[in-house]
C-alpha cells in the first residue's frame, strides 16, 4: 500500500481535532461527587442533631459507618466502571489517578488522628477536599467544582476557628451541600443533556 502524504497544515489539523476528541470524550456524569456528597451531607447533620442532643459519643460511629458505606459503594462503583470502560482518555487517567491519591492521603490524615490520638481535625479533611475539588474542576473546566473548593478551604478555616462540634457539623454540611452536591447535580444534569444528543 502506498503512504499518503499530508501536508504540515493537514498534519496540525488533525492534531487539533484529536485534541478536541479527547476533550470531548471525559465525559463526568456526577455519580461521585453526589455518592460522597449525600453520604458525608447525612453524616454532619446526623452529627449536628447528636451534638445538640448532647449524644456526642456517637459521632463517631456515623463517621466510621459512612467511611465502611463510602468505600463499599467506591469499590463497586470502580470494578463495574472498568468493566464497562473500552477507552481511557489521558484526562480520565489523570483523574483516576488524582482519586487514588485523594483516597489515600484521607486515610492517611484519618489514621495519623487514630494513631496520635488527636483532637478530631475536621478542618485536614476539607483542606484535603478542597485540592481535589480544584484540580478536579480545573482538569475538566467545570467551575462549580472550583468554587466549591474555594468554600471547603473557607470552611476549613472556620472549623479550625470554632469548638462546637454541632457548629463545626453545620459548616461541613454546608460545605458539602456547595462542594460536592450542587457540582454533582449539575454534572449529572449536563452528562444527561450530552446522552439524548
Amino acid at each position: 500500500m502506498e503512504e499518503q502524504k499530508i501536508t504540515e497544515h493537514e498534519s496540525l489539523q488533525l492534531i487539533h481535532q484529536m485534541i478536541q476528541v479527547a476533550k470531548a470524550d471525559h465525559r463526568e456524569n456526577g455519580d461521585g461527587w453526589l455518592i460522597w456528597g449525600w453520604l458525608l451531607f447525612i453524616a454532619s447533620i446526623s452529627s449536628a442533631v447528636l451534638s445538640y442532643l448532647q449524644m456526642k459519643e456517637y459521632i463517631a460511629w456515623i463517621w466510621t459507618g459512612t467511611l465502611i458505606v463510602g468505600m463499599i459503594i467506591y469499590i463497586l462503583f470502580h470494578v463495574l466502571k472498568k468493566k464497562v470502560e473500552k477507552v481511557k482518555t489521558y484526562v480520565q487517567e489523570l483523574l483516576d489517578r488524582l482519586g487514588t491519591g485523594f483516597f489515600i492521603s484521607l486515610f492517611a490524615i484519618i489514621a495519623a488522628g487514630f494513631i496520635n490520638k488527636t483532637s478530631f481535625g475536621f478542618g485536614y479533611y476539607f483542606i484535603l477536599y478542597g485540592f481535589w475539588m480544584y484540580i478536579h474542576g480545573s482538569a475538566i473546566r467545570f467551575r462549580p467544582l472550583i468554587v466549591g473548593a474555594f468554600v471547603n478551604w473557607m470552611s476549613a478555616i472556620a472549623i479550625f476557628l470554632l469548638s462546637d462540634m454541632g457548629q463545626i457539623m453545620i459548616i461541613s454540611s454546608i460545605a458539602v451541600l456547595i462542594g460536592y452536591l450542587i457540582p454533582g447535580y449539575m454534572l449529572q444534569t449536563g452528562y444527561r443533556k450530552k446522552m439524548k444528543l
